[in-house]
């Protein structure tokens, strides 16, 4: 039997954005699409036995979530994150970044700035400018091969008043995995300056062997009292499409603010196949996961030392978990407002523009290695031919 994980799956027509939407996105259908952050892959075959299982009932109403769900969530995190948190933190959400909005509304007021960290995740911004606040850049500085914080220039920013951030653990899109060092770092300055901290969480079972990731929250009391943390089983077991999250919040006033929130604008419903998928993904899927780890991190290793080989021009530096790679393209010689026509007219390649991430991403471009390698190989071999023609 083969890896599962090298079966190509043909998801063209079935409404995928990844692989449905390049000609309104991209001008072109014939690319190969590394950009939107969902896998190629079938989730864990328990998963999707499930899902069919509920799908052959034929009634499809309310949902209710069951107390095993719960306990589902909680066994997970403590088994996967040594995470052990009181289930009164639990409330749920369509998705990380419905959660992230509302504890922007919840902790924040219209006007207020909230620390950002680019280059990262598209909706960080759009989720403070469609809502009026500010967006507070502490950009990532690289450092002795990887990226890492700038925390003298985050306590400037905290010092000045600004009280609230968004934290992306592990990051997306440089692939950092923050140590338990660099976040025990990090909650000193919170607890200095009183700041809270809305902690997107939602690659945290993505992360490398010999790295490990470490919740915020889980550092201490005090540090949990000012965390609203969100993660999910979605991009985990690649089942984004069904709509459901976890948010572990241990401030009670600001959990009683959510849930104000879900109820006032009608959002706090998870569809009922998301329950079905996740809670088995959570009680049978760990063995599925390991492997699909294994599998990422050889995609990586193996996108790196090729484009060594093709393009050394690119630099990569080797991410710690995640699906995705941060290429920065600035030695290509390619005008910069020219880079990512170059990948789409003359490489067939669909990638996310490095400037969506933040100013700072100008002349980076985001690659989606979870997909099946051969693929990863048709995307090496059209960059190589299209570089070879400039």
């Amino acid at each position: 039997m083969g890896c599962p994980f090298d079966l190509v799956v043909d998801r063209c027509s079935t409404l995928s954005y990844k692989w449905d939407a390049l000609l309104e996105n991209f001008g072109r259908e014939d690319l190969l699409p590394m950009w939107v952050a969902d896998m190629d892959f079938r989730p864990p075959e328990t998963v999707v036995k499930a899902v069919l299982d509920r799908a052959a009932h034929g009634i499809y109403g309310y949902e209710r979530r069951p107390s095993s769900f719960a306990e589902a969530v909680l066994n997970w995190l403590k088994q996967r994150q040594d995470w052990e948190i009181d289930p009164a933190w639990l409330i749920h959400t369509p998705g990380v970044v419905s959660g992230l909005t509302l504890s922007v509304l919840a902790v924040t007021e219209p006007g207020e700035g909230v620390v950002i960290q680019p280059p990262v995740y598209p909706p960080f911004y759009r989720i403070l400018q469609a809502n009026g606040r500010v967006p507070v850049e502490n950009p990532l500085v690289e450092e002795n091969g990887r990226y890492v914080m700038n925390l003298g220039q985050l306590e400037e920013i905290f010092r000045s008043g600004v009280k609230t951030m968004l934290l992306c653990s592990p990051h997306n899109p440089v692939g950092r995995v923050w140590s338990r060092a660099e976040l025990e770092s990090l909650a000193e300055l919170i607890l200095k300056y009183d700041v809270t901290v809305i902690d997107d969480e939602i690659w945290a079972d993505l992360v490398f062997p010999g790295v490990k990731h470490t919740p915020l929250a889980s550092l201490s009391p005090e540090i949990a009292h000012r965390t609203l943390t969100f993660n999910a089983p979605t991009k985990t077991f690649n089942i984004a499409g069904l709509y459901v999250s976890n948010g572990i919040i241990p401030n009670e006033a600001y959990r009683e603010r959510i849930n104000e929130l879900l109820l006032g604008l009608s959002v706090g419903t998870v569809g009922f196949f998301g329950l079905v998928a996740a809670e088995t993904a959570y009680t049978t899927g760990a063995k599925w996961l390991d492997e699909l780890v294994a599998y990422l991190e050889e995609n990586a290793d193996y996108v790196i030392r090729e484009l060594s080989r093709i393009a050394p021009q690119i630099k990569i530096l080797r991410p710690e978990g995640t699906f995705v790679l941060w290429m920065d393209c600035r030695e290509l010689g390619i005008p910069l407002e020219d880079l990512n026509q170059f990948f789409v007219q003359k490489a067939g390649i669909a990638l996310n523009e490095g400037s969506a991430f933040g100013p700072v991403g100008l002349g980076f471009q985001r690659m989606n290695i979870g997909c099946p390698r051969s693929l990863v190989t048709e995307v090496l071999d059209r960059l190589e031919k299209a570089l070879a023609a400039l």
